[in-house]
């Protein structure tokens, strides 16, 4: 198993995909608008990947399926309301309602996991987070976070909460440029690391934030800093789950560090699923060589938690071409239900709402 979640290039695999991904076994895969045109040909490629996977366990098929403007299924006809459109509405209802209609679409695309929720702290800042937040205070994240995540793991679909340590002070876009923070591994338990704290024993994944914070590490971003990921998240508020990096092609990492460097220094920084989301196939090869001289110690504890998460995933049966046409109509009715919230403001442009 080659401990990383791989981008693919489109609708259906290209025959270097297809080598590379049999030889090298990738732990997953994630998906993006780029892969999703048809549910049918979308259902058709996840059944690939899971028919090039060997051993036990099904790979990790992952996409970020948020609602709003992060969306990845607007091809076929998905759209969902945003975080902050169903936080405004306070309604547990409305919420675990979309957290079902998220499922079923999944579902019948055969996608297992999704990375979400979204626990960062609404802010003013144009930072690529505005509209994909449960609230400014921290309660009101734990409630409708929890509540959406807990429906869509009820559903059979494993989350992710991000982006750990909590970004939502950045005035950047990572997609850009890497983000400064202020701010002690104290600073962040008083606030922005809260959700994570409360929701942390039902997260079976958490996502890493690409950030700097002198104030903990002023040499290594979060992502792959050991002071982060396995000082802060794992010895000192002892999670056990997988924790993933975000893209790691992202402005705020490739500026300064190639695939293969990063996925390393992730790795050793104590993280299992580094993310490869574009050009994969351009780089699993040095991926892979430079994961090979990783200590074996190192990879047997990833390999263990990785396993654990992939032996819990399940793979549904497909909606027919009738029942998909049901569902497009319940979950457009659904979506137009939930108004847009009042004083809502035009979002900054981020690649994220984009891929």
């Amino acid at each position: 198993m080659l401990p990383v979640l791989a981008g693919i290039e489109g609708v259906e695999l290209t025959p270097q995909e297809r080598e590379l991904f049999t030889r090298l076994q990738p732990a997953g895969y994630i998906l993006f608008s780029r892969n999703i045109a048809d549910y049918e040909l979308t259902r058709e490629l996840t059944d690939e990947l899971r028919r090039l996977t060997q051993g036990p366990w099904l790979p990790i098929i992952a996409i970020d399926q948020e609602g709003g403007r992060v969306v990845r299924t607007g091809g076929i006809g998905v759209e969902l309301p945003s975080a902050a459109a169903l936080a405004a509405t306070r309604s547990g209802h409305v919420i675990t309602q979309a957290a079902l209609y998220t499922a079923r679409c999944l579902d019948t695309l055969g996608v297992n996991v999704d990375l979400a929720p979204v626990l960062d702290l609404e802010s003013p800042h144009a930072n690529a987070l505005p509209s994909r937040c449960w609230g400014r205070e921290t309660d009101d994240v734990i409630s409708y976070a929890g509540m959406w995540n807990r429906a869509l793991y009820r559903h059979g679909i494993m989350t992710c909460g991000k982006h750990f340590p909590g970004m939502g002070d950045a005035v950047s876009d990572p997609h850009f440029t890497l983000p400064v923070l202020t701010g002690t591994r104290d600073d962040f338990l008083r606030k922005a690391a809260i959700p994570f704290t409360a929701l942390m024993p039902e997260l079976p994944s958490v996502m890493m934030a690409h950030l700097m914070i002198p104030g903990i590490d002023p040499e290594l971003p979060t992502s792959l800093s050991p002071l982060v990921v396995q000082g802060f998240l794992r010895d000192q508020l002892g999670y056990e789950g997988v924790v993933f990096t975000d893209d790691l092609c992202m402005g705020a990492i490739a500026q300064q560090y190639t695939p293969e460097q990063a996925v390393a220094l992730a790795l050793q920084a104590g993280c299992d699923l580094p993310l490869i989301c574009h050009d994969a196939v351009q780089h699993l090869e040095a991926v892979a060589k430079a994961v090979s001289g990783l200590p074996a110690p190192l990879l047997r504890d990833v390999a263990q938690r990785v396993d654990h998460f992939r032996m819990q995933l399940v793979t549904h049966p497909s909606m027919s071409f009738l029942e998909w046409n049901d569902y497009l109509k319940a979950v457009d009715t659904f979506t137009r239900s939930v108004p847009i919230p009042d004083g809502a403001h035009p979002l900054p442009a981020s690649p994220v709402q984009q891929y």
